[in-house]
């Protein structure tokens, strides 16, 4: 029986080329976004943008060691604040919807929570709309443009001494290695901060991913669809503890504070527990197409 031939790695010049593409196409992506909910505010549109960002930020992270030091600070710095300013208004968002599925409003009382969280809600999108506007696209466009510009083989060649295919098994290992550490210890009812460590982690492995797959002409799918399942249990329990923080700063009866506060933890118990069964039943385990 003939055995099926290695599926062969693309050439230098054929990754170099696709790298590129991916990273513009990505920031083209956000601009894009940009323009839609400057035109519209729509929270699926915001949500996205805010993807988008995180998108490029990984790219971006991805790449940094080939590009000169200079602009590339800035665009990081500049998509990172826009990451978190989208980010904020998500999380009232998320939140009105869980209290929403929870809380009766037939009393009075009942209503003041929503009413709070509305409120928040007006606020940040004022903030989002100033953002959106001040963020100088055009400059960061430029600077774009000249870093993909100056992914090529000359500067691979002159910054990096090992090969690109090399280089991303090199950040695949490395980005795992913090996950593999944190699923032993995350499933402890006090480990939060190894949860939301943990959630970092794979959220960045899988946009690494998702990059590579496009790079190398490899399919990802079903590791990917693994990585979003940890991704999404995660971050709904990330999500909790940031409800938690917004309750806190909210004026609110104290009968309703202890109504939300009630059903904060019963949920918290309830993912932590479908947290210990996914580990248990799905392990998330390293691999590296070749």
């Amino acid at each position: 029986m003939a055995l099926k031939p290695t599926r062969l790695w693309p050439d230098s010049a054929t990754i170099i080329d696709r790298s590129r593409g991916v990273f513009f196409a990505r920031w083209e992506e956000l601009l894009r976004l940009r323009r839609v909910v400057i035109k519209t505010s729509n929270q699926d549109d915001i949500h996205d943008l805010r993807v988008a960002s995180r998108r490029v930020r990984a790219a971006l992270d991805l790449f940094y060691p080939f590009v000169a030091k200079g602009p590339k600070t800035e665009l990081r710095k500049s998509v990172r604040a826009l990451t978190k300013i989208l980010g904020d208004l998500r999380n009232i968002d998320e939140a009105q919807l869980f209290f929403r599925l929870r809380i009766t409003t037939d009393r009075s009382a009942d209503k003041k929570i929503f009413y709070a969280l509305s409120e928040l809600r007006s606020t940040e999108l004022k903030r989002i709309q100033k953002a959106l506007t001040t963020f100088d696209h055009r400059r960061l466009d430029r600077i774009v443009r000249e870093l993909v510009a100056e992914i090529n083989e000359a500067a691979i060649t002159e910054r990096n001494s090992i090969s690109l295919l090399a280089y991303f098994s090199e950040v695949s290992i490395r980005q795992f290695l913090p996950i593999h550490q944190l699923l032993s210890v995350s499933t402890a009812p006090g480990k939060r901060t190894a949860r939301h460590t943990l959630r970092i982690a794979i959220k960045k492995w899988r946009y690494f991913f998702e990059i590579i797959a496009q790079v190398l002409d490899r399919d990802y799918s079903h590791t990917l669809a693994l990585i979003k399942e940890y991704q999404a249990l995660l971050g709904r329990m990330n999500d909790i503890a940031v409800f938690e923080g917004l309750i806190s700063n909210l004026k609110l009866p104290p009968d309703e504070r202890k109504h939300a506060d009630d059903a904060l933890r019963a949920e918290d118990t309830l993912l932590l527990n479908e947290f210990s069964e996914l580990i248990e039943q799905k392990p998330l385990t390293y691999t590296f197409l070749i």
